[in-house]
């Protein structure tokens, strides 16, 4: 005579292999684990054991955060290239703007022509000679078209001088009852007479 479970034992196999299933992440299992009254309808522990072999376990991804691509561009902007020893001279004659001719003068106190030019240049670092005539020996020969800040412009041969400012414009000192100006490199009876860089004297 076979040994027959009573319903009540069924139950308590069925309650215990639903909590197995649900700690293996099974779900799918619950559904054939009701109650019932046919032993042979109950799971057996190998029937568990394959049903966790079944499982589903899905791969750890690993989560990655990158930084958005930056959308703001940072331009440079070089310096400006260092003045040049005429630039720098300039700026030095228009600091005496006003001051009065005086014949031999070249300090601020008086400038003539040449004394203005000589001393605008030692401010730059440049020793220039005294007179017109040597500045006009010492400088480069340049055509009024290739005339830049800083360059000499001389008149009635190398009888005056005056500096080129840009813009068709010298400052000089012009003679005796007059202060240092800026005037047009072309003004009345003012015609040049030869034009000269002086970047290269030391």
């Amino acid at each position: 005579m076979s040994e027959t479970k009573s319903p009540r034992h069924a139950l308590r196999i069925a309650a215990a292999a639903a909590v197995g299933a649900l700690a293996l992440g099974v779900p799918s299992l619950l559904g054939d684990l009701a109650p019932t009254s046919d032993p042979s309808s109950v799971p057996d522990a190998a029937a568990l054991d394959r049903a966790a072999g079944e499982r589903v376990v899905l791969p750890t991804v690993p989560v990655v955060l990158t930084q958005p691509p930056s959308t703001t561009t940072t331009t440079t902007t070089p310096p400006p290239p260092p003045p040049t020893s005429g630039e720098t001279a300039i700026r030095s004659a228009f600091s005496t703007l006003g001051t009065p001719y005086r014949y031999g003068g070249s300090t601020p106190g008086g400038f003539d022509c040449s004394g203005l030019v000589m001393w605008s240049f030692a401010q730059a670092g440049v020793q220039v000679p005294r007179t017109a005539s040597e500045q006009r020996r010492a400088s480069t020969s340049i055509s009024e078209a290739d005339l830049r800040i800083g360059d000499l412009v001389f008149y009635y041969g190398t009888g005056h001088v005056g500096m080129y400012i840009g813009n068709g414009h010298i400052i000089h000192s012009p003679r005796t009852g007059k202060s240092v100006e800026v005037v047009p490199v072309h003004r009345g009876g003012m015609t040049p007479s030869s034009f000269g860089r002086i970047d290269r004297i030391k």
